[in-house]
């Protein structure tokens, strides 16, 4: 079998093997491999797992499971472990264990697992083996497993989680009778009706029961079974104890059904149900009982007219709407309740289950993306369903799907999963934990931008480019630039805004370093306007930008930065101003071309930087008049004005009208292309100059204009 082996046992010591002892354990091997398993194995490597395995087999003295994982180098010098587990015989090893190995991202090469008869002596020392079918001698169950190759460090890890799994199949196997008991009576203590009728339905083999404890109104736990024995946690967080009791004072139906944030290491690893009783003394809520277990696989697949509490969600529908059973939107309606996931449609509210029953209808007769959610009923977890085209799903596509809601819920996604359903479409079914951090998102919009990533966000990219005139290069531009935008620019902004900034971008690569826009997105309020910077050669730094921008007049709230292909295509820094005088948002909105060409020359250095730029905002005048009143300033601080330079600035632009009108007498009495009668628009100016001035009231506000 192997060459060379390195060995990282975790119990097993090496012992002498008898002879007949591996013989025989290399023929049930040989016996009990299922097809496809024997490939490549021939008797010497039948005999060497044997042999490995026996190793880990052969001293049993104390309780419990015994694992041995070893790594080696085959006969083809490919590097691999081998994974020996012994255990008394009892249900979810095999599973529970292929689990474990696959949240580590391991893969099996080849699994043999048989059930095996037993002597031992009084020390527990293997002295016999015999088929399990002939013999009425204690069972045994024997796992051998070739899987991919870790390191040292990982193998340790994985050895723990191992030990950690097989306790808590122990404690739920142990404690399978009690903790159905637990269930009985929490059903006898409910009153008569589908509640009571739903939780004897999962107690008639429908449920896989893992745990159970009661929880006070301070959070102490008792009466403990199954895998909570092996927890120092509660099934429920405190904040899910607090909303949950809540329920119950509050008139909340009973029993509770809801998805646990712990993942089942019995069985199968998926979310735990957890099915929750009150607890009342003198008509008081006093505390919990709490079930955790998973639905089987055949529960969920049961006819929703066979499940208590679905059977009567199914019944309002077609009463509701008035379907017939045998027409089609009966069939349809039986269909989709069949396929959507029992364990989620007995837990939500009639009316969300209508919405989502009758999206999922329409999708038969006309396939499309689409996306719904609905919240749990304490409103901690929040049930996403999106739907594809199956040829559409790509596992990008799926991780484009999930870095959408995680942006846009600030949520983490506890599970999920996927299910092809025969009308041609996929469905992604993901569980999200909101918690006290987590927002509720606009489902228009989420269902919007699903149709944005399946349609392909290059192609509406390009789209977007042709629409603005670039007809002859919109292919190459989308080509270049599209996939470089990323999935949080994508989902914030848009494709529309994308193709603006591929046109910016793409003439700075002709000309120039960088440029800026001004412009507002939709929703935003009206004391904000956002400024993109867009900057060639590496990120701009901060401590440029901001100061200017402040100089305009502006008040930086935040800055996002998006690097297109980590930066070598260029930077956009997208700033989001707060104005002073919200009222003059259009106002600065139709003068953007003159305000962007004045930011873009103080960056590049072809201006100055002072508070005087103020004036293009807040006066309204051109950065050219700018340059004249600066001069002006620094003339009349020769001649001995006191008045620094932010009372001037703030001066001026508190008498927008007056700094106008002296910006027009400047202009009639030197500019070389005026036409006309210089000294009568001269008087005239002067003397709507003198008008103006009287409804300025600040004494060194008058005495700085008439200066």
């Amino acid at each position: 079998m192997a060459d060379r082996r390195k060995k990282t046992r975790s119990t097993a010591t090496s012992v002498r093997i008898p002879k007949t002892l591996q013989n025989k354990l290399a023929s049930v091997f040989m016996g009990s491999a299922l097809a496809g398993e024997s490939t490549g194995f021939d008797k010497k490597s039948y005999a060497a797992a044997a042999g490995f395995v026996l190793q880990t087999a052969m001293d049993r003295s104390h309780p419990g499971p015994r694992i041995t994982l070893e790594s080696i180098v085959g006969k083809d010098r490919t590097r691999f472990m081998r994974l020996a587990i012994i255990n008394d015989d009892k249900p979810f090893l095999v599973d529970s264990v292929c689990a474990v190995i696959a949240s580590f991202g391991l893969n099996i090469q080849r699994l043999i697992h048989p059930v095996v008869a037993v002597r031992r002596d009084e020390d527990g020392l293997l002295t016999a083996i015999m088929d399990a079918g002939d013999s009425s001698d204690p069972k045994e169950s024997v796992i051998y497993i070739e899987l991919d190759r870790v390191d040292a460090k990982l193998r340790r890890q994985f050895v723990r989680e191992l030990q950690s799994v097989l306790n808590d199949v122990a404690a739920a196997v142990a404690d399978w009778l009690k903790l159905q008991i637990a269930l009985g009576e929490d059903a006898d203590s409910q009153p008569q009706g589908e509640g009571q009728a739903i939780m004897r339905w999962l107690l008639d083999q429908n449920f896989t029961l893992l745990a159970h404890e009661n929880l006070d109104l301070k959070g102490e736990r008792s009466d403990l079974l199954g895998i909570a024995r092996n927890r120092t946690k509660p099934a429920l967080s405190r904040e899910s104890q607090e909303r949950a009791f809540e329920w119950f004072k509050t008139g909340g139906k009973s029993p509770l059904i809801i998805k646990s944030n712990q993942i089942s290491t019995v069985h199968r690893r998926v979310l735990m149900d957890l099915i929750i009783s009150p607890i009342r003394e003198k008509d008081e809520v006093t505390g919990m009982s709490i079930i955790s277990g998973m639905w089987t696989s055949a529960a969920l697949a049961t006819p929703p007219d066979k499940v208590p509490l679905l059977r009567t969600q199914m019944t309002h529908l077609f009463d509701k709407f008035d379907f017939a059973a045998a027409g089609h939107a009966g069939k349809a309606l039986a269909h989709t309740l069949t396929a959507l996931p029992h364990d989620l449609l007995i837990t939500i509210r009639q009316d969300e289950l209508e919405r989502l029953a009758l999206i999922s209808m329409s999708l038969l007769d006309r396939p499309r993306p689409k996306l719904h959610y609905v919240m749990s009923p304490l409103e901690r977890h929040m049930f996403v369903f999106v739907w594809l085209p199956r040829e559409k799903l790509s596992t990008a596509l799926r991780r484009n799907v999930e870095a959408m809601l995680t942006e846009a819920t600030n949520a983490t996604i506890l599970s999920w999963s996927n299910s092809l359903d025969e009308s041609g479409m996929s469905s992604l079914r993901y569980t999200l934990d909101i918690g006290r951090d987590g927002k509720i998102p606009d489902i228009a919009e989420l269902d919007h931008q699903l149709e944005t990533m399946v349609r392909g966000w290059r192609p509406e990219v390009e789209s977007h480019l042709r629409a603005a005139g670039q007809e002859n290069r919109a292919t190459i531009l989308a080509e270049r630039y599209a996939d470089c935008f990323p999935i949080a620019y994508q989902s914030i902004y848009g494709a529309l805004e994308a193709a603006k900034d591929i046109m910016r971008l793409f003439r700075l690569e002709r000309s120039g370093k960088q440029s800026t826009r001004l412009y507002q997105l939709e929703g935003d309020p009206e004391s904000v306007l956002r400024l993109k910077i867009y900057h060639l050669g590496g990120a701009l730094p901060l401590s440029d930008a901001v100061p200017t921008l402040e100089n305009f007049g502006f008040s930086v709230v935040e800055q996002i930065p998006t690097p297109l292909d980590d930066g070598r295509l260029g930077y956009i820094h997208d700033f989001r101003l707060e104005l002073a005088y919200p009222e003059q948002q259009d106002a600065l909105i139709a003068r953007r071309d003159e305000i962007e060409h004045a930011i873009d020359d103080v960056l590049a250095g072809r201006a100055e930087n002072d508070l005087f730029n103020r004036l293009i905002t807040e006066a309204g005048i051109d950065a050219r008049s700018t340059v004249w009143i600066r001069a002006w300033f620094r003339y009349l601080r020769q001649t001995g004005l006191s008045y620094g330079v932010l009372t001037v600035v703030e001066a001026l632009a508190g008498a927008a009208d007056v700094t106008a009108l002296l910006v027009d007498l400047f202009k009639t009495r030197h500019d070389p292309a005026f036409d006309g009668d210089r000294e009568t628009k001269a008087k005239q100016l002067a003397r709507r100059i003198e008008a103006q001035l009287i409804s300025v009231h600040a004494i060194d506000d008058d005495r700085i204009l008439r200066m």
